[in-house]
């Protein structure tokens, strides 16, 4: 019988977050969703169906104090700092490897930790339906997909091919293909028409399973695996990941590995889900007041509609003015367009471009 064990990928910078989150306190560090920060939220969301002892944080080595701080149910040795990042193919293939030894019978659960997903009962009925189809077809690799309430353009999407079998009562399908991110008329299209989910970047398998079809389609990969797994948890296991990680390759688990296999199976989730890429998501967590105005953290607006305004020490204070963010910490303030959130990126390396670091 095989036991669930989960992978959570924490090592990015969410600089779309700036100037809340920084260099030193990522985005899956900070309370963004209300409650917890999003990584302990994404580690307590799993409840006992996946305890702590049974999860694996893959993270930036300059945050592996403070995951082991906001964690301390997870063993200190499997919160793994990556010298660098190398995409999700070397997170998700190392920490697959990591899992099994750790758990030789594991069934692994991989999944970003800055979502946001409700209700939370649903997401383990499903991570258990998983765990059912994957001992009928070990041989598989399952992705989970978020049923669209919208024609987002910001996703990509994921074919359902036939029903394959409804593990708990829950539907399983071949997955036929993944679908770049679309242009508006081509997801409006998708919507319409069904059969479509976004790809959630959450995914289930055996071990032996991934590193068969990383054996096939990123075979250099496998030995350098083995040699950062085969010293795990030793006195070594650091300058072994030092030497050893940047070898990687660079690249996503998607383009690498799942466009590639033919054992793919696609559940869909039907939550609330939401990615939190920049600050205009809050506006889809949070409900705004009567004039369209969502308040994270204290905030006063006057004759003013439609802004996301954040403080994450004092207040923001607003008058006369409409679809901005506003977000304000203590050394620095940022202030845009409400549908220019994804420029933050660009704002942040306009800052590193003068030198201004000490920001970052």
């Amino acid at each position: 019988m095989t036991t669930l064990f989960a992978v959570l990928m924490a090592g990015g910078s969410g600089t779309r977050f700036w100037p809340a989150s920084r260099a030193s306190r990522p985005k899956q560090l900070l309370p963004l969703a209300g409650g917890e920060a999003l990584l302990a939220q994404t580690s307590s969301r799993l409840g006992d169906l996946i305890p702590p002892e049974r999860q694996l944080v893959m993270t930036n080595r300059e945050y592996v104090d403070g995951v082991r701080a906001l964690l301390p149910g997870i063993p200190p040795a499997q919160v793994v700092g990556e010298p660098e990042g190398r995409d999700t193919a070397a997170c998700i293939g190392l920490a697959s490897e990591l899992a099994r030894r750790v758990d030789p019978q594991a069934t692994v659960v991989a999944m970003p930790s800055d979502h946001v997903i409700r209700p939370e009962e649903i997401l383990r009925d499903h991570l258990k339906a998983a765990e059912s189809m994957l001992a009928e077809r070990p041989e598989s690799i399952l992705v989970f997909g978020i049923e669209p309430d919208r024609p987002a353009t910001g996703y990509g999407y994921l074919r359902a091919g036939d029903l394959q079998s409804s593990p708990e009562g829950i539907p399983v399908h071949r997955l036929d293909a993944f679908v770049e991110k679309p242009e508006e008329a081509s997801a409006k299209e998708m919507l319409e028409k069904g059969g479509h989910s976004w790809n959630a970047g959450i995914f289930a398998f055996r071990p032996a399973a991934l590193r068969a079809a990383f054996d096939i389609h990123l075979p250099a990969m496998g030995p350098l695996f083995d040699v950062i797994s085969g010293a795990f948890s030793s006195d070594g296991f650091e300058e072994v990941l030092e030497a050893t990680f940047p070898k990687l390759e660079k690249i996503s688990i998607d383009y690498g590995v799942m466009e590639k296999v033919t054992e793919a199976l696609l559940m869909p989730l039907p939550v609330q889900w939401d990615d939190l890429g920049a600050w205009d998501a809050l506006g889809r967590l949070i409900e705004a007041d009567e004039v369209g105005n969502v308040q994270h953290g204290q905030a006063v607006a006057l004759d003013s509609k439609n802004n996301l305004l954040s403080a994450t020490e004092g207040v923001v204070a607003v008058s006369g003015v409409h679809d901005l963010i506003v977000v304000h910490t203590p050394d620095a303030t940022l202030v845009c367009p409400r549908n220019d959130a994804e420029r933050v990126k660009e704002l942040v390396q306009a800052l590193k471009d003068k030198g201004l670091d000490a920001y970052l």
